[in-house]
């Protein structure tokens, strides 16, 4: 946790924080008259941010040159405080982002109050803090708009948000988990659904995670009959879809966990195990013996077989990251996933030409090339690529096989991933707490070693 006082260039602060935010904004304050930082707001909730903003409606904020529906317009939420209709006046000065780092203070957000004398206070990686003003931000809310209604239940997207949850539990990615708990629970839930939510907020994820599974097989063992409705092949479909990308950004993760720790192993001991299994082989080839000549076949080809990945490895050109990148970096990647995995098509030829695209990113995600990732998915976003999904047809027997052949690839992934999670270099990595402390021991051990062969000589 950190926390920092400003008083002065406040609003540049709180223009820097809001800038920053990549999952909700909550704002809460008593007068807000500067355009700037609103704009911000809407910038924002348009990218899909949950932005919401609660502020007195006084002659002050109704004379003002902001027009608030525009941030509702954006897709955020204001709720206005009328202090002559409730008679008590909101005074609160305060913002929550991304539920982890909170701003007080003050300062009000309006043009006035950059000429007064006023002060902020940051707290930025502190949950526990920013629970305490969004638990103050529901209650002044509810006090005087009510409870939100509950929206009409969607199982298409509570079960994507189950699915999210699941594969978050699996690959120990706990910090997914809160806003898919939030967004599912503005739906009216059947109670299955409701048991789910209770374990997850208790923390009892094997359970939740048994429950999700079971529930979610329940509701792909619809049976299809010839006469089932086309919207029903298309929601099944999209669930496969949904799974199967799922799955496929797992396989991402654990081969790029993989693929990393190589990389960086080899860079860094390279050269010290090539003059290891150089020596290995020579004394081998010194001892003269028959009996040895199987030995140093196997110590040249184990010598050559690591030269030629040592030099592959200095030729991969891949990228270092901050945390904050690498963080981007995978969220980006699985964004740009949903919409050119090939798997999603049916036509050859839009196939293909996803599948092209696909290969471009997953080679720019494993050399951590955040630049290209993401012209990507903004090609993508943008409609550049023209991968327009034609596969909405009405013929069912096109979205039967489209059905039959995604059931195929889940069972397909499924096995692969069992293998790959079984892989003797990723468990190796899991098995690693601290990697610094980790290469810092093969050094000397690599090191120990090269000494005592090149003692032998």
């Amino acid at each position: 946790m950190e926390t920092l006082a400003y008083f002065s260039n406040i609003r540049s602060h709180i223009q820097t924080e809001l800038k920053t935010s990549k999952d909700s904004i909550f704002v809460a304050v008593a007068w807000f008259t500067d355009a700037k930082l609103f704009d911000i707001l809407c910038q924002k909730a348009t990218s899909g941010l949950d932005v919401q903003l609660i502020v007195m409606d006084d002659e002050i904020t109704r004379n003002c040159s902001i027009d608030y529906r525009k941030l509702e317009v954006c897709g955020g939420k204001v709720f206005l405080i009328n202090n002559e209709i409730t008679g008590t006046l909101m005074h609160n000065k305060f913002c929550v982002v991304d539920k982890t780092n909170t701003i007080t203070g003050s300062y009000n957000w309006s043009i006035k109050a950059q000429s007064n004398h006023e002060n902020i206070t940051i707290t930025r990686d502190s949950e526990e803090l920013a629970e305490m003003f969004l638990s103050e931000f529901k209650r002044i809310k509810i006090q005087y708009h009510g409870k939100d209604p509950l929206k009409k239940f969607d199982v298409e997207i509570v079960s994507k948000r189950l699915t999210i949850i699941e594969n978050s539990i699996q690959l120990n990615e706990l910090e997914n988990i809160k806003n898919q708990i939030d967004k599912i629970s503005e739906f009216q839930l059947p109670s299955e659904v409701q048991v789910i939510l209770e374990k997850v907020n208790s923390l009892k994820y094997a359970d939740a995670s048994t429950h999700i599974k079971e529930y979610l097989i329940r509701l792909k063992a619809l049976t299809i009959f010839e006469d089932v409705g086309l919207e029903q092949l298309i929601w099944q479909i999209k669930y496969l879809e949904v799974e199967i990308i799922a799955l496929e950004n797992e396989k991402a993760t654990i081969e790029k966990i993989i693929s990393d720790f190589v990389h960086s192993y080899t860079i860094a001991f390279g050269e010290l195990i090539l003059k290891i299994l150089k020596l290995k082989k020579e004394k081998l080839r010194t001892a003269g013996r028959n009996a040895r000549v199987e030995e140093y076949e196997k110590a040249e080809e184990e010598f050559n077989k690591f030269n030629e990945q040592y030099k592959q490895e200095k030729k991969n050109d891949i990228k270092d990251l901050s945390d904050e990148e690498k963080d981007e970096l995978k969220q980006k990647y699985r964004k740009a996933v949903l919409l050119c995995h090939p798997d999603k098509f049916t036509d050859d030829k839009q196939k293909e030409k996803a599948h092209k695209i696909f290969v471009l990113l997953q080679e720019a995600y494993s050399k951590n090339n955040l630049k290209k990732v993401r012209e990507i998915l903004s090609n993508l976003e943008k409609g550049i690529y023209e991968i327009d999904e034609e596969t909405k047809v009405s013929k069912k027997v096109i979205l039967l096989d489209q059905l039959n052949y995604l059931k195929q690839r889940l069972e397909e992934l499924h096995k692969v991933l069992e293998k790959i999670r079984n892989d003797k270099t990723y468990k190796d990595v899991l098995s690693i707490k601290n990697m610094e402390e980790y290469f810092n021991q093969e050094k000397e051990r690599l090191e120990l070693e090269l000494k005592a062969f090149e003692n032998e000589q």
